[in-house]
């Protein structure tokens, strides 16, 4: 058996030595005959396969129109009657177009009315001095830390600077945790729809302004 295996492999191996040596003849040959000013010998014709029109197959890419090779093409450039277009990946089958949102189209006394909101202070401000409100009828709705959000009333507030009272004595929250203000049961303040009619009373009746 080792035997057998040792001639297989040494008959490979000739083989092997016979192909080298022989494109070593060729080159030798090509190079001998540039020297001699000969013309090289002509390279081999094409199989047989491609010779006639008839044999030779229609290019896919040029009925889809995406070859890029042109008349250098070695395909049929013709319309080719069995052919059928490739089925649309589907992926995304049956999800709904995404529809545009539409413009709306707001004034600009309106567009600042929107965007212009007063801070907390500025309300608690207005309502302590001004004489036209009263600070017992006042709701605040504010942001408790367990509870969530919850309603007190305006008179029970201090409104000092957080940091400059003390909580167990006084009640004092935080600025950015108060949402709204309510008057008659009506919010007249709203950090999340920005109304204000403490300072803006007169609501905008463009149509397409709503608060």
């Amino acid at each position: 058996m080792a035997g057998e295996q040792e001639v297989v492999q040494t008959g490979r191996e000739e083989e092997v030595d016979n192909q080298i040596q022989t494109g070593r003849e060729e080159r030798e040959l090509q190079t001998q005959t540039k020297r001699a000013g000969q013309p090289a010998a002509a390279p081999k014709p094409p199989s047989q396969e491609c010779d006639t029109i008839s044999d030779r197959q229609f290019c896919v890419f040029y009925q889809s129109g995406s070859c890029r090779f042109g008349s250098q093409c070695i395909n049929l450039h013709e319309p080719d009657p069995n052919y059928t277009p490739p089925k649309q990946n589907k992926r995304g089958k049956g999800r709904k177009p995404k529809q545009k949102k539409e413009e709306v189209v707001v004034c600009e006394k309106c567009e600042k009315q929107r965007h212009k909101l007063r801070t907390v202070m500025d309300v608690v401000k207005r309502i302590q001095w001004d004489d036209s409100y009263d600070p017992e009828s006042v709701i605040v709705g504010y942001l408790d830390r367990f509870d969530g959000l919850v309603e007190e009333n305006f008179a029970n507030f201090d409104w000092s600077d957080v940091t400059t009272v003390d909580d167990w004595e006084t009640f004092c929250i935080p600025k950015h945790r108060v949402y709204y203000f309510k008057i008659n049961e009506e919010i007249v303040w709203d950090r999340r729809s920005r109304i204000d009619l403490i300072f803006n009373p007169k609501i905008p009746t463009c149509g397409n302004c709503k608060t």
